[in-house]
């Protein structure tokens, strides 16, 4: 699991960099920094839940759920 929490965290970090620093169009790494986000966001999520700490694992899960549903809905209103 700190495999895959560190890639997502690096992924998330150099997508919301390449946006930051206008070497892509911060349009386009926007929602792919939102979705390494939320990837880390669940993988925590699992990792508290195999822990035996549900309700961090509920509230990780939770979050990861508000970021999909906000990235979602820019998405949809940007292309409409």
């Amino acid at each position: 699991m700190r495999i895959r929490k560190a890639i997502f965290t690096v992924l998330t970090i150099v997508f919301g960099s390449l946006g930051l620093m206008n070497i892509m169009p911060y349009d386009i790494t926007l929602p792919i920094m939102f979705i390494f986000m939320g990837l880390t966001l669940l993988t925590n999520a699992k990792e508290s839940y195999d822990e035996g700490a549900k309700k961090d694992a509920m509230i990780f899960a939770g979050v990861a759920i508000f970021v999909y549903v906000v990235t979602a809905y820019n998405l949809i209103s940007r292309f409409m």
